[in-house]
C-alpha cells in the first residue's frame, strides 16, 4: 500500500493522525515494515495469565494515588480516578527510561517487560532518576528465543518472560550486552546481584487496567500491528494511532505507562528506533488492535544476591587426624574440610588462615548425583595474618578477561576460557556469581586433586589466587 492511497484513506475516515509530507507518496508501508521487527506470539494454550498475585481491591473501594515512600494503605483516598495519567509526570517527574531499540531481532517481548520492571523498580525505590538498565538479551536467548521469523525459537509471549523472572531473574545489561542477532546466551560480566519479581498479575478490563496505572505502575501489553502502523510510526507517531486499513504485520509488545479519557486512548512505550523526529513513546486508541486485550502488571520485586558465606575465626584453626577419614579442617566450631592426608591438610590449613569467611556458589542446586559438580568454593576476607608458603601447589593460570559464561541448557551453565573449560554453574544466578568470582582472580588453585578416594571431590579444597 503506497502512502498516497493511505492519506486517502486517512481523509476519507476522519482519523485523528495523518502521515506528514516528507513521506513521499510513492513509498510503501511494505518498506516502512522492513525496518521494524515484531515478535510477540499467542500464549499458548492453558498459559496461566497471572502467578502469585496480590489480592486486588474490590470494584467500588476509593483509589489510592501512589505516592513515594508511603504504604498503599496510608495512601491519600481518590475518590475517582483522574481523567488523565501518565508516568512520564508524576509529581513533575518522569519514571520511565527512555525507549531503546530492539533493532532487527523479533525481541519485542523481552524489551517490553524488562521497561515494566525497571520503571517498577525506580517507583517502588521512589527515585525517578535511579540508574537500572537490565539485559533484554539475558532475558531473550537465555529461554532459548531468536530473532527472524521462520526460525524454531522465533517470538515469545508475556507471560513466559514475566514467569523467568520470578524463577530466575532477569540481570543488568553489562553482564549480557543486547546484540539484535541470533546468538547463544553467554554471560560476559559476573554479578552477584539480580531482580526478580515475586509475582505478576493480568487483567482485560479497561478499569482495572486504569487502577493499576494509577495506583502501581505501567503494564506490558500486545497488540496487532497493521500496516498503516509502520506509516504512523516513520512519521514521528503524532496523533492518536487507529486503525484504518491495511493487513496484519505481526504481534508486538510495548509498555503502557498511562492513558487519556480526553482522547480515549492509551500512551505507551516502544522498542523501535524513534522516527520523524518522534521520541519512542505513542498514543492508541482504546480498544484499537487489541491494545487492552490482557495488560500485564509486574509486582513486587526484589533483589537477589547468590552468595553463602560462612565466617570463621582464621586464629582457632586446626587439623584433626580422623583416622581412616582422613584430615580435618575446623575452626573448633564447624567441620570445614576433609582432606586425604596429613600434607593437604597443612597446606589447607595456610591457605584458610589468610581469610576470615568460606564461600559458597551453587550450594542449593538440585543436581542430584552431580550435585558436587555445580558447587564452587572460594575464600574471601584478608585476615591480616602473615602468609606461610606451601609445600606443594597445584594452580592453573587464565585471563580474567576472556571467560564467559554459556547457557548448556539442561546442562547448566559452562564457564570457560576460551576453549578452556572452568566451572559448570547450575542455572544463570549462579553462572554470575562464579563469573564475579573468577574475573577477580589469574588463577584457579586446587589442595588435594590427587587423593583417590571414592567420595574424592570431597576432599578437595579450591581456591583463587
Amino acid at each position: 500500500m503506497d502512502l498516497k492511497a493511505l492519506r486517502a484513506s486517512l481523509k476519507a475516515s476522519g482519523a485523528s493522525w495523518s502521515v506528514p509530507e516528507h513521506l513521499g507518496d510513492k513509498l510503501d508501508t511494505e518498506e516502512l515494515s522492513r525496518k521494524y521487527a515484531t515478535g510477540a506470539l499467542p500464549a499458548p494454550a492453558g498459559t496461566l495469565t497471572a502467578r502469585m498475585p496480590r489480592m486486588r481491591q474490590p470494584e467500588g473501594v476509593a483509589f489510592r494515588e501512589w505516592q513515594p515512600n508511603v504504604l498503599p494503605l496510608l495512601r491519600q483516598l481518590a475518590a475517582a480516578l483522574p481523567k488523565s495519567w501518565t508516568w512520564r509526570n508524576v509529581n513533575g517527574q518522569d519514571w520511565v527510561l527512555p525507549a531503546r531499540d530492539q533493532g532487527g531481532c523479533g525481541s519485542c517481548v523481552a524489551f517490553g517487560t524488562a521497561a515494566a520492571v525497571e520503571a517498577h523498580w525506580r517507583i517502588q525505590k521512589a527515585q525517578a532518576n535511579l540508574a537500572i538498565d537490565l539485559s533484554e538479551a539475558a532475558l531473550f536467548f537465555t529461554n532459548d528465543r531468536q530473532c527472524n521469523p521462520g526460525d524454531p525459537q522465533y517470538g515469545w509471549w508475556i507471560p513466559a518472560a514475566l514467569d523467568f523472572m520470578v524463577d530466575q531473574g532477569v540481570c543488568f545489561e553489562p553482564n549480557y550486552p543486547y546484540r539484535p542477532i541470533n546468538q547463544v546466551a553467554t554471560l560476559v560480566e559476573g554479578t552477584e546481584r539480580t531482580i526478580k519479581l515475586r509475582g505478576y498479575d493480568s487483567s482485560s478490563s479497561a478499569a482495572q487496567l486504569k487502577r493499576w496505572l494509577f495506583e502501581e505502575g505501567p503494564l506490558a501489553t500486545g497488540f496487532t500491528v497493521y500496516d498503516d502502523f509502520f506509516a504512523y510510526w516513520d512519521g514521528g507517531a503524532r496523533g492518536v494511532y487507529t486503525h484504518v486499513t491495511g493487513g496484519v504485520a505481526g504481534g508486538h509488545v510495548v509498555l503502557t505507562v498511562g492513558y487519556d479519557d480526553d482522547q480515549s486512548c492509551w500512551i505507551c512505550k516502544n522498542s523501535w528506533a524513534p522516527r520523524g523526529g518522534g521520541d519512542g513513546f505513542f498514543r492508541i486508541g482504546y480498544g484499537q488492535c487489541d491494545i487492552d486485550a490482557r495488560m500485564y502488571l509486574v509486582q513486587d520485586l526484589y533483589e537477589v544476591y547468590t552468595v553463602d558465606e560462612l565466617p570463621y575465626n582464621p586464629n582457632a584453626l586446626r587439623i584433626v587426624d580422623e583416622g581412616a577419614n582422613g584430615w580435618l579442617l575446623t575452626d573448633g566450631v564447624s567441620r570445614m574440610k576433609m582432606f586425604d592426608n596429613k600434607e593437604d591438610a597443612r597446606n589447607a590449613l595456610r591457605v584458610a588462615r589468610r581469610y576470615t569467611r568460606h564461600g559458597f556458589i551453587g550450594r542449593d542446586n538440585t543436581r542430584g548425583a552431580k550435585r558436587m559438580d555445580y558447587i564452587v568454593e572460594y575464600w574471601t576476607g584478608n585476615s591480616g595474618l602473615p602468609w606461610e608458603p606451601l609445600t606443594k601447589t597445584d594452580a592453573i593460570p587464565y585471563n580474567p578477561a576472556n571467560v564467559v559464561s554459556e547457557d548448556l541448557n539442561a546442562q547448566g551453565w559452562r564457564l570457560k576460557e576460551g576453549n578452556h573449560w572452568m566451572l559448570l554453574a547450575h542455572d544463570m544466578n549462579d553462572a554470575l556469581a562464579m563469573l564475579r568470582v573468577v574475573e577477580r582472580y589469574s588463577r584457579m588453585c586446587f589442595i588435594g586433586r590427587g587423593n583417590t578416594r571414592p567420595n574424592r571431590k570431597s576432599y578437595i579444597m579450591t581456591y583463587w589466587e
